[in-house]
């Protein structure tokens, strides 16, 4: 087994801290936003070997070193959110093969690309602070609606709008909407 060190920039988009990736790297806060560090082999921020030779972590796994992997089946992100950040949904392995194969004629860091990479996204999350929260809430019914309402009747709009109608309990109602968005198939969960 080769253990090697390895390091990153932060990637500062808007959601991240300015505080926690430089304190945990014992520096001075940053003046721009920190949200993420990548520790993997992903062509869109490879990390570093810290050896002194100045390799990315790609490069050498392309080299092909005797039991390694060709790529990682995994990308590590050391995230440092100083916002809230929005309930994610991200394709299986089979939907971002054939979605990357389809955006094959764009450059991978196109604005409008949706798939930059052919890998699904499982993820895990373990808090390295003693402050941590997760889900911590949805924003009131009515409030929902109100939201729900700007969407007009088409891509969904009316099956939802309908679900956020129904009768009973808010938390209920906002619980049985997030189950029917994230456990159907995109055909059947615009049809009520």
């Amino acid at each position: 087994m080769v253990l090697l060190p390895l390091s990153n920039s932060p990637k500062d988009y808007a959601w991240g801290s300015r505080t926690l990736i430089a304190a945990l790297e014992g520096r001075e806060a940053s003046v721009a936003p920190e949200a993420e560090v990548w520790f993997g082999d992903h062509p869109a921020g490879p990390a570093h070997i810290d050896d002194g030779g100045g390799e990315t972590l790609d490069a050498w796994l392309s080299r092909g070193p005797e039991g390694a992997p060709e790529h990682l089946p995994y990308l590590l992100k050391l995230l440092a959110a100083a916002s809230p950040l929005s309930i994610q949904v991200h394709p299986s392995k089979e939907q971002a093969m054939e979605g990357f194969a389809r955006e094959a004629d764009q450059p991978v860091d196109a604005a409008d690309r949706n798939y930059r990479d052919d890998n699904h996204k499982p993820e895990l999350i373990v808090a390295l602070s003693d402050t941590f929260e997760a889900l911590c809430g949805l924003r009131p019914l009515d409030d929902t609606r109100r939201l729900a309402s700007a969407l007009g009747d088409g891509l969904g709009g009316a099956a939802l709008r309908a679900r956020l109608e129904a009768d009973g309990d808010d938390a209920d109602i906002l619980r049985d909407v997030i189950g029917w968005l994230l456990s159907a198939s995109p055909a059947s969960r615009w049809r009520r």
